[in-house]
């Protein structure tokens, strides 16, 4: 008897489905906004800047020395959706003009290459928490709590760089912990790179990968890596270089109207990052705490290297997130979720070494581990972009008005259909809750009342759909292998 579906193929369709589920195709955050312009404006104009700018107020914008408007983010979000608008156009497609273009662009990316992005790199968590001495059951819990129990629900489901960087920096891990050529050695290199170009704060990864690489198999090996990983470095020095005069000038140091320097990182920001409202990294996905134990016992047992490397990485990253924020603020802020993003490159990696403990739980124990995890993963998903510091209040009062939908049924729907809802409604900034409460006795309130009953409605059939499906997907398929004739 032979199984017909392999786990990650189960893992990937499961969480690919969530994501479509809880598409958010609005384009709301000012990152998103640089991406789609810069990759539109590129395939338009055949000139790297943005066209489009002043339709978000130039935010996250910078400026070039020969003062062309460029991207403020790291450009390889937009170079990996250049090529997906340039084949539409080559087919005949209409410009993306307008606010209504991009944000058509912004919603077809989501679907085409964020989402499937973010659900292989769960797949790549569930590999790399077998790899760390996970069974089945830890590789699979591992792959889906990371995937639907942090912030990768809500980036799987929006325009990030973090879905691409997330999966770029899994697949050049597991390439570089089990390269035995060095083609797949200087894949991990390229892939790492990749990383950089995507997430410019990743850029301590390729270093820590080297020094992993040449622990296990020498400095030759490594010589393969870094040799993968070069072309990446030269492209970021030239790009920093021809824009913004020096190599170790990032568009980061030039965002219009900010002057950013390194700083030592303020101790509230650090908490906050870590376990406050802010973003706190444990207290949104708690079951992240399940690889402190298996940390510890990979640093005493065979996988030292791995854990150092997490270890460092995850540090790294707080001190770089901790850094750049405490320029700005006394408190963490520009999380636009719940959980850290400036820390979300080392989550897969993390939740990878939880597999080997969350697979030797109890079914309570797992369940006070997993369900806050999972219920906040859910609140931030649903809640979407959040325009505010603290991302918790936000997404609890949209849960309320919104009565548990995704962004896709109770605002894109309303908004493409024309119908208000009682959501709709009072998200208006002329509209308080006590005035939506004043209109419920009227014909109005009734109206919106059996509007939101509709969506709520198309909602759950959705998500019992999803969830039909996603039962069949995990069903053993087993057929029987007739035995050989002697």
């Amino acid at each position: 008897m032979i199984a017909l579906r392999s786990d990650g193929a189960r893992i990937f369709v499961t969480v690919l489905l969530v994501y479509v589920a809880f598409w958010n195709p609005w384009l709301q955050f000012s990152n998103s906004d640089n991406f789609v312009d810069a990759a539109v404006s590129l395939v338009d104009t055949g000139r790297w800047g943005l066209a489009h700018w002043r339709l978000y107020d130039g935010k996250d914008t910078a400026t070039a020395r020969d003062g062309r408007v460029v991207p403020g983010v790291p450009f390889g979000t937009a170079l990996v959706i250049a090529p997906l608008y340039a084949t539409w156009r080559a087919a005949g497609g209409a410009a993306a003009e307008g606010w209504t273009g991009l944000e058509t662009v912004n919603a077809v990316v989501i679907l085409l290459l964020c989402a499937p992005a973010m659900a292989l790199t769960a797949v790549q968590v569930a590999w790399l928490a077998g790899w760390l001495g996970a069974a089945r059951r830890g590789r699979v819990l591992a792959g889906l709590v990371f995937a639907l129990g942090t912030q990768a629900f809500q980036f799987g489901t929006m325009l990030t760089k973090e879905s691409l960087t997330a999966l770029a920096v899994t697949l050049a891990v597991r390439l570089a912990v089990d390269a035995d050529t060095a083609r797949r050695r200087a894949a991990a290199g390229a892939l790492a790179g990749a990383a950089v170009l995507l997430t410019h704060s990743a850029a301590v990864l390729p270093l820590m990968l080297a020094c992993v690489v040449a622990i296990r198999g020498g400095w030759r090996n490594a010589g393969a890596f870094v040799l993968g990983g070069l072309p990446a470095a030269l492209v970021l020095a030239a790009y920093d270089t021809w824009l913004f005069g020096a190599p170790w000038h990032t568009s980061y140091s030039a965002i219009t109207g900010l002057a950013t320097e390194f700083i030592t990182p303020k101790p509230a920001i650090v908490a906050d990052l870590l376990i406050g409202p802010r973003g706190g990294l444990v207290l949104y996905a708690p079951f992240l705490l399940m690889a402190v134990p298996a940390l510890t016992a990979a640093w005493r047992g065979a996988r030292r290297a791995e854990a150092a490397l997490t270890i460092a990485f995850v540090a790294a990253l707080l001190v770089i997130g901790a850094s750049w924020q405490s320029q700005f603020a006394d408190r963490a802020s520009w999380s636009h979720g719940l959980g850290a993003r400036h820390l979300f490159p080392a989550l897969p990696l993390l939740a990878a070494f939880t597999g080997a403990v969350l697979e030797r739980l109890g079914r309570r124990a797992l369940l006070v581990v997993a369900v806050p995890s999972l219920v906040c993963g859910y609140l931030g998903a649903q809640a979407g972009f959040a325009p505010v510091p603290n991302a918790l209040p936000y997404a609890l009062k949209t849960f309320v008005s919104g009565t548990g939908m995704g962004v896709l049924f109770k605002e894109a729907l309303p908004a493409w259909t024309g119908l208000d809802t009682l959501h709709t409604v009072v998200a208006r900034p002329d509209v308080s809750a006590r005035d939506l409460l004043a209109r419920l006795p009227t014909r109005e309130g009734l109206t919106l009342t059996l509007h939101q009953a509709l969506f709520f409605l198309l909602n759950a059939l959705a998500l019992l759909g999803v969830g039909r499906l996603v039962a069949r997907v995990w069903r053993e398929r087993r057929v029987e292998v007739p035995a050989c004739a002697s």
